[in-house]
């Protein structure tokens, strides 16, 4: 669904591809936005209970975010809003998601990952856990804390927080509804539901009438 500069894309539409058939991990992935000129594409990946994502490397890089359940890597304890950045060509992991985990992951580059024996001497990776950020306040009465602004090339992360009535006029690329149902050209979104602009056009305003919280990717 779009309006003249914004296409909305309902979580219950996007297609999945189960990824055994990709690498034999035991998960799926389901996508929201695929742009080939960027080298860009945003997707859902959902692990199953007990699920053990090996260590593995890839040509690509990404930002890949807890959306739901809990991720432990390297003794850490990651959950919601918190993040995982995977460099480029270097080993990481394994990520151990005990009670299954959903991510969002926005991905630069190619994303096909083979495993590894051993992990790389100069860990360049970070996990980032959100509550370490503070928020700041924007000037139309929400809330904003950068999430990654390094190491995913010209990725920006970005969490915005809105109480309710809010509009806010967005500057980002692409976001996904983490709570809250804001609204988009008079369309209702709900969690997980997300947007995408269409070029440069103005994309309007992004209403909030119950509040609410996306996750935003700008390309710098």
């Amino acid at each position: 669904m779009s309006t003249s500069a914004m296409t909305i894309v309902r979580v219950k539409e996007i297609p999945w591809e189960d990824r055994v058939n990709v690498d034999n991990w035991p998960s799926r992935a389901g996508m929201y936005y695929d742009n080939r000129d960027l080298e860009l594409c945003i997707r859902l990946i959902d692990y199953p209970l007990g699920s053990v994502e090996p260590r593995h490397v890839h040509a690509g890089m990404h930002a890949t975010t807890v959306l739901k359940g809990k991720a432990i890597i390297d003794g850490l304890t990651l959950g919601p809003l918190d993040v995982v950045i995977g460099p480029s060509n270097e080993p990481h992991g394994p990520l151990a998601y005990p009670d299954g985990c959903i991510l969002l992951s926005a991905f630069l580059g190619s994303y096909f990952h083979s495993e590894v024996e051993t992990l790389s001497q100069e860990k360049q990776y970070r996990l980032i856990q959100h509550d370490e950020i503070p928020w700041q306040p924007l000037g139309d009465g929400g809330e904003v804390k950068t999430l990654v602004d390094r190491g995913v090339g010209r990725l920006l992360l970005e969490a915005y927080r809105f109480p309710p009535g809010a509009e806010f006029a967005p500057r980002f690329l692409a976001a996904l509804v983490v709570d809250g149902t804001p609204e988009v050209g008079g369309e209702k979104l709900g969690a997980w539901d997300f947007v995408h602009r269409n070029g440069n056009d103005d994309p309007g305003t992004i209403s909030f009438p119950g509040g609410g919280t996306l996750l935003a990717v700008t390309m710098r």
